[in-house]
């Protein structure tokens, strides 16, 4: 049995062997002196706050007394854990601040809406809110989409997200149109949170504009947004830019489109083949053997038809393949002769392909 459990709890001798042990041994050895601080209550109040504090002590060591300050309430605790949060760059120790601040509650959140009045504090404050999972950060977080600064816009809207509070929607239009990329980003992933609270149409308009938005990682998120979205409204926005968008959106709107696993959709891209770049088709053809077993048929012969239409010269070699390897998971019989008459194909990658092909038909 070790020294200290000879002492009542809250004696000065436990107090200091118990804090001495949050800075020796393994983590599991830390971890059962972490427990015991946990029953020495505000005795060990003054030790913590001063390992907390120590940035040039062990870490393993803060990180420890920042969670045990967590079961403390004391006046000081907050403020510590706050400035801590603001001044360490390990992001570990900030999870574990955030989790202390989380398990204090309310009087946390109500300490870091304080700082929100500081515009040098904010974008700390906003952080640290954003760990707490607790309704009463709601209206802070809120209020926060107003900073000039856009991280701080674009770290709140996200932190509303797990809400999915209808009261957040005119913040999430207003994010939408925000100048910033990072804002814009985060209300696209805040709008796809209201699903359940928005019409299938409410969300298809507000995302339609940013398919075409001048940031083309945002255009790309707002189309995958689309392809999430069940029914014919989305699809069609989809289907509308098949043809004139770059080529990266492209591939990206026929993944969308894939996901939507609707006969509509099929029949879309089957008629956009033509007007797709090597990369959108490529993604079509990977895409097409996923689709429910319904959809097969109609995939398995636009399959078919593109792969005689496709002339067996070098540049077309990739696709080829993949059109040979996506008949074989299709699984139609009709395609066996096709694919038996490409075992003599000049591309020998298409011959491997298409005895892979015909090896799946026999299952």
């Amino acid at each position: 049995m070790s020294a200290f459990n000879e002492f009542l709890p809250n004696s000065a001798v436990a107090t200091g062997a118990t804090i001495a042990g949050l800075c020796t041994g393994d983590f599991h050895d830390r971890w059962d002196h972490a427990r015991q601080v946990a029953h020495l209550g505000e005795a060990a109040l003054a030790d913590l706050l001063t390992l907390l504090k120590d940035e040039d002590g062990d870490w393993e060591a803060r990180w420890f007394a920042a969670r045990a300050l967590g079961e403390l309430s004391h006046p000081q605790v907050v403020p510590a854990l706050i400035a801590t949060f603001a001044a360490t760059t390990d992001d570990d120790l900030r999870q574990a601040v955030a989790a202390a601040l989380t398990q204090i509650g309310p009087a946390a959140i109500a300490a870091l809406g304080e700082q929100l009045a500081q515009p040098a504090l904010r974008p700390v404050a906003v952080q640290a809110l954003a760990r707490i999972p607790h309704p009463a950060t709601l209206p802070l977080l809120i209020e926060a989409t107003d900073d000039a600064r856009s991280p701080v816009r674009a770290t709140a809207l996200d932190a509303l997200c797990p809400f999915a509070d209808p009261v957040t929607w005119p913040v999430v239009q207003r994010g939408l149109q925000d100048s910033a990329p990072a804002v814009r980003a985060a209300a696209i992933r805040g709008l796809l949170s209201l699903r359940s609270h928005l019409s299938p149409d409410q969300i298809v308009a507000s995302l339609t504009p940013l398919v075409d938005d001048p940031d083309e990682t945002i255009a790309q998120q707002a189309i995958y947004a689309l392809g999430r979205l069940p029914g014919s409204a989305a699809a069609a926005t989809l289907l509308g830019r098949l043809s004139t968008c770059a080529a990266p959106l492209q591939t990206a709107a026929v993944q969308a489109l894939i996901w939507h696993n609707t006969s509509l959709a099929l029949g879309g891209l089957i008629t956009a083949w033509d007007s797709l770049a090597p990369t959108a088709r490529l993604a079509l053809v990977q895409g097409l053997p996923t689709l429910v077993p319904a959809l097969q048929p109609q995939a398995a012969q636009a399959l078919q038809e593109w792969l005689e239409a496709t002339a067996a010269t070098p540049e077309h070699s990739l696709l080829r393949r993949h059109l040979v390897l996506a008949l074989g998971q299709v699984g139609r019989a009709e395609a066996e002769p096709l694919l038996r008459s490409l075992l003599n194909d000049p591309d020998q990658g298409v011959q491997l392909h298409a005895e892979v092909a015909l090896r799946q038909l026999q299952r």
